[in-house]
């Protein structure tokens, strides 16, 4: 495994939502295809806006570690019951939590996945779009609900989605769901990258699973197919420290232009090797034989414009026909 040192580990900043070009970022949500736009503003206006449960003054109390290790089943099962492809529990790190997030003081994270449908993802297009804040709207929708199950056990419950109090990330790889990609991503053994996270931090009593060796992080140092056909050459075949962390990072700097011009863009995640080792294998072929025909960045590109038809430079939103 890739060992991670969080030895001197430094809190994060977060990023700008978009970016850090304004004028570009407008661009880009106007071009937004109206089912995304829908997720959006039932994330943003509705489900985070309840994402803090009520807390039952009747209070479940648990005797011992065995009723802990059965809540902490329940609570598992209740979240893949839910719709979630995987879950793992994480011990809370404050260090870890971004420097603008809120401390409301809870010592545990609930982590999980759900799996995007690749052939959707893989068109870089608004279709993808659509995809990724479809499975967003629904990891959100069901964090909170997992949260309000855990208010009724009398513990205090935030669902945490993507731009909430903590990176999700690092929390998923401490619960045992992957381990990070080259691509910045994590990666799963049985998803590979072609899922979104989201999280439940609690102060209910829970089981934590801890980080677990897939052999992803050796696989990583010795692949270059993310960095060899990312379009912005910002992903990098080595290690940097970051916050105090030395881990694998895109250059997000040289990735925002492509992010903006390619639907949120995702080619990292759609070549990434690993989705032929999961869930993803038969949907993976057309994409490795177009890395094969491609050979190079710019060769992929010219491929997905020919064959979705799409002009990827156009940034003033054309109008895309209803889904």
């Amino acid at each position: 495994m890739g060992t991670i040192d969080l030895t001197n580990v430094t809190n994060p900043t977060r990023a700008r939502v978009g970016g850090n070009n304004a004028s570009r970022s407008a661009d880009f949500r106007k071009r937004m295809p109206s089912a995304a736009r829908r997720s959006v503003y039932h994330r943003d206006q509705i489900l985070w806006n309840i994402r803090d449960t009520p807390i039952n003054p009747n209070q479940t109390e648990f005797s011992d570690d065995e009723e802990i290790a059965r809540a902490t089943r329940f609570i598992k099962d209740l979240a893949l019951e839910m719709g979630a492809d995987q879950v793992g529990i994480a011990e809370f790190d404050d260090r870890l939590r971004f420097t603008n997030g809120e401390d409301v003081g809870h010592k545990f994270v609930i982590v999980f996945a759900m799996r995007m449908r690749y052939d959707y993802m893989a068109d870089i297009g608004p279709r993808s779009q659509d995809e990724v804040h479809r499975v967003y709207y629904q990891l959100d929708d069901l964090g909170v609900r997992l949260a309000h199950q855990i208010g009724a056990f009398g513990y205090s419950a935030r669902m945490q989605p993507n731009g909430g109090d903590i990176p999700i990330i690092p929390f998923a790889w401490q619960a045992g769901l992957g381990e990070l990609g080259k691509h910045g991503s994590l990666i799963s053994p049985e998803l590979g990258s072609s899922f979104r996270l989201c999280a439940v931090t609690t102060d209910m009593p829970l089981v934590v699973d801890g980080p677990q060796d897939y052999g992803i992080d050796e696989i990583c140092t010795n692949c270059n197919i993310c960095s060899r056909f990312c379009p912005a050459d910002a992903i990098k075949d080595e290690k940097e420290a970051n916050n105090g962390v030395v881990r694998w990072r895109v250059d997000t700097e040289l990735c925002e232009p492509y992010f903006h011009q390619l639907f949120g863009c995702k080619i990292c995640l759609m070549v990434c090797p690993f989705n032929a080792r999961g869930s993803y294998k038969e949907q993976y072929k057309p994409t490795a034989k177009m890395i094969r025909d491609a050979k190079t960045a710019e060769g992929l590109m010219a491929i997905m414009e020919e064959s979705t038809d799409l002009e990827y430079d156009r940034m003033e939103g054309p109008d895309f026909p209803e889904e």
